[in-house]
């Protein structure tokens, strides 16, 4: 997770990510966000979520429970009136590979 200040570019129709306020000159909707590299299983590559403060926060309690309890953390998004929220759930590891059987449709055909 990373302290970046964010950009939006109309001319390639991206959001860019700088370290200073100087270098986002010029551009629109310049804003401070913190910015969270995932792996994304989708995708199968690093994808990059904009997060705000209230959300980094929420992401932060998250990231201290599954470092104690182990699991896995999702990743969703609500709409909340105009605007969508970052949220993290942390999903219990309930099964493990024992758990997985193997079997081939011809024999339960």
């Amino acid at each position: 997770m990373e302290k970046k200040i964010a950009a939006w570019s109309p001319e390639i129709r991206k959001t860019l990510y700088f370290d200073a306020f100087e270098q986002a000159e010029g551009l629109k909707r310049i804003r401070e966000v913190f910015v969270l590299r995932v792996y994304n299983w989708y995708r199968d590559g690093q994808s990059i979520i904009e997060l705000t403060n209230d959300e980094r926060m929420q992401f932060e309690d998250i990231f201290n429970k599954f470092l104690l309890y182990r699991g896995e953390i999702m990743y969703r998004r609500k709409k909340e009136g105009r605007r969508y929220k970052n949220y993290f759930v942390l999903v219990d590891d309930s099964y493990s590979k024992k758990d997985v059987n193997e079997w081939l449709l011809a024999e339960r055909l």
